[in-house]
């Protein structure tokens, strides 16, 4: 509950209504009242005080009803209901707003010229009960101010933090990229060049033989054999230079910023403002690796309000695709890729030539699209590829829940 209702176990509230009770106490010991019935009256009045750190609002309200209602009930009861009703004017001042203060303050004043001049109650002194309740009601409106002051510090702190965080990440970020992903980069352009120069001479004479069968040596010396040899060594350098190239860009993602995180997101803007972001960065990876990427965000009818979930799969899923174009792709090839965002779904689709043909058991991405084609499945997804003369292609579809409809309407507007 403490930390449900931090408010409510407040010590100092604690402490007044203790001091308040105890204050009713004393004027009941050394001045009792002749009526036993006020008494119990004022014990009722005890409780209610008691119970007003836990329901600050609705006891001191009930309080101040009882202290008002109380002398037309039983004459006599609100001989002890003063320290009761500075506390309560003071509470609800605390608790609630100036209009109601000041509301507060206007029927105090208006309930002791009506005692004055209407009834002619003249056992108490209007100005200095009005003077006090004046002062109880500012002092709960400034420790009402005094606290929103302080939260306010609280969230300037934090913005602050956070600033300084994302700032420090920024550079970290910049720093990876200026001394790792520039040297890759250039590893990696060294190697698809070199692979390039060894498939030019596919080990194949004129005749349709191969060389390696009659020795024959190739312009550079080495025979059919040693070539392929080579290639192979300088493919797999090549994919693991990619590889890690992909893998740093990712920590500079996430570090550079947590663009995986939605929290209110109804019109779908943060949402495709996230996949823009990602599409940018992957453009520019990959335009710095000498591939030629075409990319279009569409919106059809309206971006969809993605679950942060939901949205961390859509996003994931792009990034996976940027990194098997750079991975598989043939080298300096054009390459293709759209993704549409529907007020119901988001569609993925990407088209590459890749280095791999149909006789091969390898296909690009195997593993991550496969696990992206279980989380898709297990949202009502599907994740489909094929691949056709040398040509990759890769179509995702996610459907996204429309807020406020039922579950038979999202599933036409998916069919």
């Amino acid at each position: 509950m403490r930390a449900d209702h931090p408010r409510l176990w407040h010590p100092i509230r604690m402490a007044v209504a203790a001091i308040t009770v105890w204050w009713i106490l004393f004027c009941m010991v050394f001045a009792p009242a002749d009526n036993p019935v006020v008494n119990v009256w004022t014990v009722i009045e005890i409780v209610v005080l008691l119970l007003s750190p836990f329901f600050p609002k609705s006891m001191s309200l009930l309080f101040l009803a009882m202290a008002e209602s109380g002398p037309w009930l039983i004459p006599g009861a609100d001989v002890n209901s003063l320290p009761g009703i500075l506390y309560a004017f003071g509470m609800l001042a605390y608790e609630t707003n100036n209009l109601v203060a000041l509301l507060l303050l206007a029927y105090s004043v208006a309930d002791q010229l009506f005692c004055q001049l209407v009834l002619g109650i003249n056992d108490s002194n209007p100005i200095s009960i009005i003077a006090m309740i004046g002062l109880i009601l500012m002092l709960g409106c400034a420790l009402r101010w005094n606290e929103a002051m302080a939260v306010s510090r609280m969230e300037a702190e934090q913005t602050k933090t956070r600033l300084r965080e994302m700032e420090s990440r920024t550079h970290i970020a910049e720093a990876i990229h200026d001394a790792v992903t520039v040297d890759l980069s250039a590893a990696a352009f060294v190697a698809q060049r070199r692979i390039d120069a060894l498939s030019g001479g596919n080990g194949r004479g004129d005749d349709g033989k191969d060389d390696s069968e009659d020795g024959t040596m190739t312009d550079d010396g080495k025979d059919a054999a040693g070539r392929r040899d080579e290639l192979d060594k300088w493919e797999q350098v090549n994919d693991c230079i990619l590889s890690a190239l992909t893998n740093v860009h990712r920590v500079i993602d996430e570090l550079d910023m947590d663009v995986t995180v939605l929290e209110e997101d109804a019109d779908g803007k943060a949402f495709a403002d996230m996949l823009k972001t990602t599409m940018n960065d992957g453009d520019r990876r990959l335009r710095s690796l000498g591939f030629d990427i075409t990319s279009i965000l569409h919106v059809a009818g309206g971006a969809p309000s993605a679950s942060p979930s939901l949205a961390g799969i859509a996003n994931d899923l792009l990034r996976e695709t940027y990194a098997n174009i750079a991975r598989h792709a043939q080298p300096g090839s054009k390459a293709d890729l759209s993704v549409i965002l529907k007020p119901n779904a988001v569609e993925i689709t990407q088209i590459n030539q890749t280095r791999t043909t149909e006789t091969d058991h390898t296909c690009p991405g195997g593993h991550g699209l496969a696990y992206f084609g279980k989380q898709l499945e297990s949202h009502e997804g599907k994740l489909e590829t094929t691949l056709h003369d040398g040509e990759w292609t890769l179509f995702a579809y996610l459907p996204i829940p429309v807020p406020g409809t039922l579950p038979s309407l999202a599933g036409r507007l998916k069919s």
